[in-house]
């Protein structure tokens, strides 16, 4: 694996590990949870397009995105 798609792999599982720290904090400030979490959710997604994309990358043998 890539040094980029490892760092994209561990920046993935860090949201979503402060995304179940959050999750267990919802007591009175759901609105701004709720906004929190669906930006943790789409930070994630992303990373996880972007793990995927490295790694393809470096199978088809080219230098970028």
């Amino acid at each position: 694996m890539s040094d980029e798609a490892t760092f994209h792999d561990g920046y993935r599982k860090a949201l979503e590990e402060v995304s179940k720290l959050v999750t267990g904090m919802q007591d009175g400030h759901m609105v701004e949870l709720a906004d929190l979490l669906a930006d943790l959710d789409r930070m994630i997604e992303r990373a996880r397009c972007l793990r995927a994309s490295s790694l393809a990358c470096r199978a088809s043998g080219d230098a970028g995105y």
